[in-house]
């Protein structure tokens, strides 16, 4: 086969290594796995600071990167125009700025998944029908950020660079094998180890001192032969410390297993915050989105030289996006393996009608049982010979709402649930990412406070399946990770161990910092009453009170000057001396909503 002859000019103060990076050979039928169209790279040559070189490329339709010899940082990507018979490229202080602009958005991208920018850039990306235009779509809107630059080959090869090079990822982390008890999430205390990765290679020292070797491979670490019950295998999480308190620092955090156990590497001592339990669940939208972009630039250059490729691409775009996905949700299964934790979701008290929206109706039956209790005080006034007597009669009435469970036979909750959530096309959407920014940001700390896991965060999709026709081509895209945010927010609600009170005032600090509209709410609020939980589900079946009383504290929450304080007012209500079971709470929270909205 003749070489490609590519002059390379180099204009930078540095050493350039060029790079092959084509993928596998294109099949007959193309391939839909994602893995076939991942770069492989081949060192071709250097090109000295100030000097130029002819490097030669085995490949018809040469890809090659130009990398910073010091650490692999990539600087260009160049693809030959054939039609022009352009074989020549100078690399520049320009791809330079282009590519740090790529590595500053990248980090911003994945360690805030959640931001305005980046949720703009995973829908360009995640869409299906952008895929023969994404280079120019995603060049676009990186040009108008504040990541000015930047383009959609520069942030590919950077994307490479940081799930494949060590470089990226210089430090030294410690490691803890975290445990839970009873589905109560336990900070460790001793390390286990220390990963040090330098000069481009990592090492992980266990307590003994004894050495394991490992590398780095699409952001994963492993070492040697490394399996679901031996060796190390952990997947990187670049993480906003905001969790810790610190919101301006960056730190990449360490995921998965050791022999078996659950394993965790992180820059700082002490872990103060059990991260692991959701970093990489809530950053799995950007991990998609990284991937997709790189496949699909990967795909679209090796396939436009094949005899219709271009059209055949176009055809199953769904199924390479959908594999792109399930791959993650395999990775992510290592990579946070407390995934499972928790009861799967058992949805209750969900009757959808499908109309123009998606309304859930819960069906309600009243029974009112009347309870006369009739007190006789008899006072007798002697006077002479007039003898006067009252009789006061104290009636009691007690009046027992009942919503037939709909799921369950035979079973009434004793709750008037009766509300119509209004949910369009779009809703379901905005609320994961809404809940999913909160969290991100400056939840999650409320969230896991004396948390205990009861509920596993990765099936709360199901109660989203609720919307499902108002939704349909988001859910049926949905991977089990992106609902940990939503199944966070259910367990915190549910969460025995901290009062109703501090549940509630965790719910309206979501609403004041989110600030979710009011369909966004009932919406929170619904998926906690649709969740089966035996003692939130008998606290609600043993209740009673008047409708007078609820109508009066919907009403009081009605008057307060902002949604969050009628939470905080919720959560501190009682009744008769008893505090609002929280599935009783969540009843009245509808009824308020419904007031307010109209």
């Amino acid at each position: 086969m003749t070489n490609t002859m590519i002059t390379v000019v180099n204009q930078l103060d540095f050493t350039l290594v060029v790079y092959d990076t084509m993928s596998q050979p294109v099949g007959d039928p193309p391939s839909t796995n994602p893995a076939d169209y991942y770069p492989v790279y081949k060192q071709l040559g250097t090109v000295a600071p100030g000097q130029s070189a002819q490097i030669p490329s085995p490949e018809i339709l040469p890809r090659l990167v130009m990398t910073r010899q010091s650490d692999d940082f990539p600087v260009q990507l160049f693809v030959p125009d054939l039609v022009h018979e352009n074989f020549s490229t100078t690399v520049t202080s320009t791809d330079l700025a282009s590519t740090n602009a790529a590595w500053a958005f990248y980090q911003s991208y994945v360690s805030q998944p959640y931001g305005p920018l980046a949720l703009q850039f995973s829908a360009l990306v995640t869409d299906p029908a952008n895929m023969l235009t994404l280079d120019q779509q995603v060049s676009g809107l990186l040009s108008t950020s504040p990541y000015k630059g930047a383009d959609y080959d520069a942030f590919n090869i950077v994307s490479f660079w940081a799930g494949n090079s060590l470089y990226a990822w210089s430090g030294t982390y410690y490691c803890y094998e975290p445990t839970t008890n009873g589905g109560q999430l336990v900070l460790p205390q001793t390390t286990v180890g220390t990963l040090l990765i330098q000069d481009g290679s990592a090492t992980f020292t266990d307590s003994l001192g004894a050495k394991t070797s490992v590398t780095l491979y699409n952001l994963q670490l492993s070492s040697s032969g490394a399996g679901k019950t031996s060796g190390l295998i952990v997947t990187g999480t670049l993480r906003d410390l905001s969790w810790e308190g610190k919101p301006d620092q960056l730190a990449m955090c360490w995921s998965g297993t050791y022999n078996g156990n659950v394993f965790i590497a992180q820059p700082y001592q002490q872990p103060t915050i059990p991260w692991w339990a959701a970093a990489y669940d809530m950053a799995f939208i950007a991990f998609e989105g990284v991937q997709i972009a790189m496949t699909v630039d990967m795909a679209v250059h090796v396939l436009q030289g094949a005899a219709s490729g271009l059209k055949w691409l176009g055809q199953n775009a769904q199924t390479l996006y959908q594999n792109v996905s399930q791959r993650l949700q395999s990775v992510g299964e290592n990579a946070n393996p407390l995934g499972d934790i928790g009861d799967p979701v058992d949805p209750i008290n969900v009757d959808v009608d499908v109309d123009v929206d998606v309304d859930i109706d819960i069906d309600v039956d009243i029974d009112v049982d009347v309870d006369i209790d009739v007190d006789i005080d008899i006072d007798i006034d002697i006077d002479v010979l007039v003898v006067d007597i009252d009789v006061d009669i104290d009636i009691d009435i007690d009046t027992d709402n009942v919503v037939d469970n709909v799921d369950v036979t035979d079973t009434d909750v004793d709750v008037d649930i009766d509300t119509d959530v209004n949910v369009e096309p779009g809703m379901v959407q905005g609320l994961v990412n809404k809940v999913g920014n909160w969290i991100m940001t400056k939840g999650f700390p409320a969230l896991v406070e004396n948390l205990t896991i009861m509920v596993a965060f990765q099936t709360a999709g199901q109660l989203l399946n609720a919307w499902k026709s108002s939704s349909e081509q988001y859910l049926a895209s949905l991977a089990p990770q992106q609902s940990t945010g939503v199944g966070l927010l259910v367990n915190s609600m549910l969460n025995e161990a901290n009062s109703v009170q501090i549940r509630w005032t965790t719910f309206a600090q979501y609403v004041k910092e989110a600030e979710p509209d009011n369909t966004t709410q009932q919406m929170n609020i619904a998926t906690v009453l649709m969740t089966a939980n035996a003692a939130a589900d008998n606290a609600q079946q043993a209740w009673r009170w008047s409708s007078d009383d609820e109508n009066a504290l919907v009403g009081q929450m009605a008057a307060c000057s902002s949604a969050d304080q009628a939470y905080i007012l919720l959560g501190g209500n009682t009744y008769k001396g008893q505090v609002l079971p929280i599935k009783v709470g969540c009843s009245v929270a509808l009824k308020y909503l419904n007031r307010v909205a109209g």
